[in-house]
């Protein structure tokens, strides 16, 4: 046992390696986002009980508005909810502000922490991500 633990610590340093050698840093959360939230997609199940198709994203929240992109993971929305023609605003990874169906969204939760909270976050790479406590 104490091999594999002793393999596993030198799987992790070499790992931290290649990444530093690579360029690569640790993202650290900066900064906690007011008055934005986490959510989730509503679904993960289609109608036929397979996947759910993805959930499209749109560049405004006006019915001609082109899409963009799927919605997928943790959704960042403004708390509270504003819809404007059904759809909300929701905040990429980059910062870009797109537009999603509101009726696609719940709740944020963990399913093996109850007690999880999810905070949407400014991280040290510039991107907006989020963290988790409880």
């Amino acid at each position: 046992m104490m091999r594999f633990g002793a393999l596993l610590l030198a799987s992790g340093w070499v790992l931290t390696a290649v990444a530093h050698a690579q360029g690569y840093t640790p993202v650290r959360p900066v900064k906690t986002l007011s008055g934005w939230q986490c959510m989730s997609i509503a679904s993960v199940y289609g109608a036929d009980g397979t996947n759910a198709p993805p959930v499209p994203v749109y560049d405004g929240p006006g019915p001609g508005a082109p899409r963009v992109g799927t919605g997928a993971g943790v959704i960042i929305v403004p708390s509270p909810l504003q819809p404007v023609n059904g759809r909300v605003e929701m905040l990429w990874p980059n910062g870009r502000k797109v537009w999603i169906q509101a009726g696609e969204l719940a709740p944020w939760h963990s399913l093996s922490n109850p007690n999880a909270v999810c905070h949407p976050t400014l991280l040290s790479n510039g991107r907006y991500g989020f963290t988790t406590s409880g």
